[in-house]
Formats: C-alpha cells, sequence, structure tokens
C-alpha cells in the first residue's frame, strides 16, 4: 500500500537513453535549474557531500549553523577544512530572529548555513534571516533540497545547494547541485571539475526537475493532512505532541517520553507497515530535532502513495501504536 520513493520510470527510461549519447546533458540540467531558482551559475556534482565540501572549502570563518534541524554532513564537511563552526540556538530547529540579531551584534559571523526547512518539518523565516544577512554582510548558504518547487524560497541566499539523491524531491539516488545567485565566492576549480557530475545524473535532473514543484506540493499536503489528524486526536495528550503543529513542512515529529520509548514506538509502527525502507526515524536527531521523539517521514513515500487514504491508513497505524505503548 506505502511505497518507499523510487525514481520515476519516464526519469529512468531518460537516463539509460543518455548512456553512449553525446547530447550536454550537464548544460541542459544547469539551464532548467537556473530557469527555476534563478542565478547564473550552476555546478552539478555527483553527491550533495560533495557540493557541500566544495562550499566548506570556500565560505570564510566563523561559519554559523542552527543548534539542531539542520545537516551534519555540512558540519563534517567544515571539520575536515578545520573551519570554525559555532551554533546558534533555535526554536526546535527554527532560527530565532531575536536570538540571530544579537549573535550576529556580539559575535563576529562571516557565513551561515541553515536549511530551507528546520528538520524537514518546518519552514525557516527566510526573509527575515536574509535582511539579517545582509545588514551584518554575512554570507547565506541555503539547504534547498526539501524545498525545491516552493517559489518562496528561490529568492533567498547568496548560495543554493540541493541534494538530488534519495530520497529528495529531486529523487535520482545520487548528485547535487549549488546554485550560485551573487558570485561572491569563487569556488575552486580543481574541485568542481573533480566532483562534477556524469551525463547520466544530469540528464536525470534535467527531466525530474520540471516535477518539483507537483511533488513539492502534493508531498506538503499529505504531510499537512496527517499532521492536522494527529494534532486532534493528540490534543490532550500531555506526552504526545507535534512539533511545529501549524508549520508546512515534510515530516510530522511526534514527542515521546523518552528516547527508549521511542524507539519501541518506531519499530512497532515499521512492523505494522511491513515496508522494505523505513519512513519512521528517532529523536533525538540533529538533523531532526534533539528530544525524544519519532518523526514519520511523509517526503520519504514515493508521490503515488501520497493519497487521502493512504495517509488515514498510516494515522490509524501510528495511534493505535501510540495507545498500545
Amino acid at each position: 500500500m506505502l511505497e518507499f520513493k523510487k525514481i520515476s520510470d519516464d526519469t529512468l527510461e531518460v537516463m539509460k537513453k543518455s548512456i553512449g549519447t553525446k547530447e550536454d546533458y550537464h548544460t541542459l540540467a544547469s539551464d532548467k535549474i537556473q530557469d527555476l531558482l534563478g542565478g547564473e551559475n550552476t555546478h552539478i556534482l555527483n553527491s550533495a557531500n560533495s557540493c557541500l565540501l566544495v562550499i566548506a572549502q570556500k565560505i570564510e570563518e566563523p561559519i554559523l549553523v542552527a543548534d539542531q534541524g539542520g545537516w551534519k554532513g555540512f558540519i563534517k564537511a567544515c571539520e575536515i577544512f578545520n573551519k570554525n563552526v559555532e551554533y546558534v540556538q533555535t526554536d526546535d530547529g527554527v532560527i530565532n530572529i531575536e536570538k540571530l540579531s544579537n549573535y550576529f551584534d556580539t559575535h563576529d559571523i562571516k557565513s551561515l548555513y541553515i536549511t530551507s526547512l528546520a528538520g524537514y518539518t518546518a519552514k525557516q523565516p527566510l526573509k527575515e534571516i536574509q535582511e539579517l544577512c545582509d545588514l551584518h554582510k554575512v554570507l547565506l548558504v541555503v539547504d534547498i533540497s526539501g524545498s525545491v518547487g516552493d517559489e518562496e524560497l528561490y529568492n533567498y541566499g547568496d548560495i543554493q545547494v540541493s541534494s538530488t539523491g534519495s530520497p529528495k524531491i529531486i529523487n535520482i539516488e545520487n548528485g547535487g547541485f549549488i546554485n550560485d545567485i551573487t558570485g561572491r565566492i569563487e569556488f575552486d576549480k580543481h574541485l568542481l571539475k573533480t566532483f562534477k557530475a556524469d551525463h547520466i545524473t544530469c540528464s536525470g535532473i534535467a527531466n525530474e526537475i520540471d516535477k518539483a514543484k507537483y511533488i513539492e506540493e502534493k508531498t506538503v499536503k499529505a504531510n499537512m493532512y496527517l499532521k492536522n489528524k494527529l494534532i486532534k486526536h493528540l490534543i490532550n495528550d500531555e506526552i504526545h505532541n507535534i512539533i511545529h503543529p501549524d508549520s508546512p513542512g515534510l515530516n510530522t515529529i511526534i514527542t515521546m517520553e523518552s528516547k527508549s520509548k521511542a524507539k519501541r514506538l518506531a519499530y512497532n509502527i515499521r512492523q505494522k507497515l511491513s515496508m522494505k525502507k523505513s519512513i519512521v526515524t528517532v529523536g533525538p536527531n540533529y538533523n531532526r530535532i534533539k528530544k525524544a521523539s519519532i518523526i514519520i517521514e511523509i517526503k520519504n513515500l514515493d508521490v503515488d502513495s501520497l493519497t487521502k487514504e493512504n495517509m488515514d491508513y498510516l494515522y490509524n497505524i501510528i495511534i493505535e501504536e501510540i495507545e498500545n505503548s
């Protein structure tokens, strides 16, 4: 009934046909990314981690990141280059503008890296963040992996970075891209050449990016439907609360009494779902929130599984297992 996200059949066919051809898929994919997001300089690489390494090498330090709800892979990339990384306190991953402003006032921050969706569950206040970064001359790097398709977020960031691996909005199971909006940084040409994506990856991105808006909107809609049903049922529950209940995102986070109970509940839900790959993860987790929790990763589901009937099915299993826990 529920299927894990996979490469769409038409994109898979395009990728197969690209083998052995001389068509310039890299330019085609770059042009499509720029048409969608803006910017004039796009680099398509073999993985999102490669993108983060290229960015981490060149941006100035100290580099500020969220204390949770970000992406650990970027921090690890900074560690490779011995970059100084600092953490700003957030509201369960969402940047608190007052705290960010105070941090900028009291620290000589040069760069800020954030994910457009905190923990994939809530939108960041990007307009206000951009204004603060402009005021303090801080370079803003926005990871838009969970937001490609959301036109509200395209206007923000000096640099945008996205994964096109699984399970992402643009899902071809490998690759990633850097979209340089303002040209404030000149990336290392040797690294860009070393990590450059092959034409098979580029052909997949060029085809799949046309669906980004549809997939993003459908995923958010399905997740909000599930989230709202859970909120209504758990309204008087003092233990199981929904994190960022009003914010659109790609997953639903439910707090738990302890990590051990979260693990047990997640296991029981997985057993009922009988999927080969999991759509249920557990916190505390820097990439989500640092609280005991279970995370229902709607973003991991194939777009054809994002139906009302499937969300009702998932809701019933979650509630049944919560009540039995």
